[in-house]
């Protein structure tokens, strides 16, 4: 069997399908090579996932050309603490002046302690938020007054932000530390959507959905796939989304029966049957 794994965010589409398990007859040495694939798929979607997760983040709650990309600065180097307190400052500030506005503010910050050209200071931070049009700069100087301040439109040089995202994760954090910080109030992207297909099946590019990359490989003992597109078509991309999770329901509840009958023909008693929901 195959284990397949589709997610959306925003515009960006994502499925990931790889075998696993072992086949029967198999020899020691297929069994070694599938289990060599099946990590290796693994081991480059957890790589892409870091990444991904970002970018549907954005893609879900932020459009280019009325959304931000804010750096702020400091005119000196502040311990942890002074730069805890005048990002909670300058987030109240945000707020309170969207809330006059009548709109929501909404962000994802990235912190980077690297050197920049031209300053003194290594700390600073990257946000992506929501804008308000005409008074964005004014805004956003107003409410960061221990530094630098730039403001630029967001773009989207490439499918679903993906330059944004990868310039945001450049840096790499210690453990302990998490990679960027959101707002509460960010949409988060639908559940993914899991399935098991068979061996043979191949992972096709769905209907309303342009093509980025793919990446795979094919043995005669295992194989995976790792596709990434942007939908272009919404109308036949939903149609294509509302089958495939009915199907997957279907499937669910196909199951779901087919252990009930199991247990019953061993004996179960009511109570275990209760228990697990048949």
């Amino acid at each position: 069997m195959q284990c397949r794994k589709e997610e959306v965010g925003g515009k960006l589409y994502l499925a990931y399908q790889y075998s696993y398990g072992v086949i029967r007859r198999q020899n020691p040495r297929e069994r070694a090579e599938r289990r060599k694939v099946t990590s290796e798929a693994k081991r480059k979607i957890n790589a892409l996932n870091r990444r991904f997760e970002l970018m549907k983040l954005v893609s879900v709650n932020f459009t280019p050309g009325r959304d931000l990309f804010v750096e702020l600065g400091w005119d000196h180097e502040p311990d942890e603490k002074e730069d805890a307190q005048a990002l909670k400052s300058f987030h109240r500030r945000m707020r309170r002046a969207f809330q006059k506005a009548g709109r929501e503010y909404k962000y994802i910050l990235v912190t980077e302690t690297h050197k920049r050209d031209g300053s003194d200071t290594r700390l600073h931070h990257h946000v992506i938020m929501t804008g308000l049009t005409g008074r964005d700069l004014a805004l956003v100087a107003e409410a960061w007054s221990y530094g630098s301040v730039d403001v630029r439109s967001l773009r989207e040089l490439t499918d679903n932000f993906e330059d944004t995202c990868k310039y945001l994760l450049k840096e790499k954090k210690p453990k302990n530390k998490r990679a960027y910080s959101t707002s509460s109030n960010l949409k988060r992207p639908p559940e993914p959507l899991k399935r098991r297909v068979a061996e043979s099946a191949d992972l096709m590019v769905p209907p309303g959905v342009k093509l980025v990359n793919r990446d795979r490989r094919d043995t005669d003992c295992g194989r995976y796939q790792i596709l990434v597109g942007k939908i272009i078509d919404q109308k036949a991309f939903d149609c294509y989304w509302d089958k495939a999770q009915h199907d997957r329901r279907r499937v669910m509840e196909q199951e779901h029966w087919a252990k009930y009958a199991r247990q019953k023909k061993r004996g179960a008693g009511r109570p275990y049957l209760a228990r697990n929901g048949v």
